[in-house]
């Protein structure tokens, strides 16, 4: 086999029963892409056109399978709430002591905070958005991974490998829309230097603060958990019943968006706590004894 992570890697992370880890097999499609390699370059088959098309052949069902891991992985209350409540604990703290002036009060104009950059895997971007409700990840939509080709040519890059002859420098305007780029099922996958932002933005009309998530420069609509008795991914809850935020609504006024305050913020992350509950010794993993006990059997999915 010439796909990195099918055979004989380590499998300390990502590994599955079957030997073939999952994560190295989709980093050589999603470092390749990025850096618009041909998929065999630097191999003995370089330059072999149908090994070539055979290796492009692999990408989606390789980026399908190890979304849908990471879905699985992330149904577990527990699990997403020991990756993402850190995080959204410390933005949640720096937002408001922004929107505060650090405790005195409306912030005065010019007085502006610094933002706040944070790296992470990849990994680590999906729970985030699974956290928030993304809604193209929790609302169980799936495209067949159609939305992972519309990601490539969005790369500037074919299936194969070899870059369009497109300039990737044109404004993207001119070639595919902001919506032809949009997630449209969790079949997806973060393309390398993916971006999630969490913009506090003053409405200076209603003064007060709100929330806009940003993924890779568009607006993100979430459908987050607000109580306990909400679904984690929607399936038999009504979409009616959910609030939903980063849409657009009509009002007297016209078109606006219904974005997410600092107090749906600190719900949303408050629920996340509660249903992740916590080990014996308060942490959010379970302790060793809940291991022995099969608890960690629940996160995760089986065979290869």
């Amino acid at each position: 086999a010439y796909l990195p992570g099918l055979f004989g890697t380590p499998q300390a992370f990502g590994g599955t029963p079957s030997g073939i880890n999952w994560v190295h097999a989709n980093d050589h499609f999603v470092c390749r892409r990025a850096h618009a390699i041909p998929l065999l370059a630097f191999s003995e088959y370089e330059g072999k056109h149908s090994r070539e098309e055979s290796m492009a052949d692999m990408a989606n069902p390789v980026c399908s399978h190890l979304a849908w891991r990471f879905r699985e992985w992330y149904r577990s209350p527990r699990l997403l709430a020991a990756v993402a409540v850190p995080p959204f604990r410390e933005m949640l703290g720096r937002m408001v002591e922004a929107a505060t002036d650090g405790g005195g009060g409306k912030v005065e104009d010019g007085n502006r905070r610094p933002f706040v950059l944070y790296s992470c895997h990849d990994v680590t971007l999906i729970a985030l958005l699974y956290a928030i409700g993304a809604d193209f990840l929790v609302s169980g939509e799936d495209d067949g991974g159609a939305g992972m080709q519309e990601a490539e040519a969005y790369s500037g890059m074919d299936s194969s490998g070899h870059v369009s002859s497109r300039n990737r420098n044109d404004d993207v305007g001119t070639t595919i829309s902001s919506t032809a780029r949009q997630p449209k099922s969790w079949r997806w996958w973060p393309a390398y230097s993916s971006t999630i932002a969490f913009e506090l933005v003053r409405l200076e009309d209603e003064e007060q603060h709100v929330i806009r998530v940003i993924l890779n420069g568009d607006v993100v609509r979430t459908i987050p958990r607000m109580s306990v008795e909400d679904e984690g991914l929607l399936k038999e809850q009504s979409l009616s019943s959910r609030q939903i935020f980063g849409e657009m609504r009509e009002d007297d006024d016209g078109q606006s968006h219904n974005m997410m305050n600092l107090s749906d913020f600190e719900q949303l992350i408050r629920v996340l706590e509660e249903v992740g509950g916590a080990g014996q010794d308060g942490g959010l993993f379970p302790s060793a004894e809940e291991n022995e006990l099969g608890e960690m059997d629940k996160i995760g999915v089986d065979g290869g």
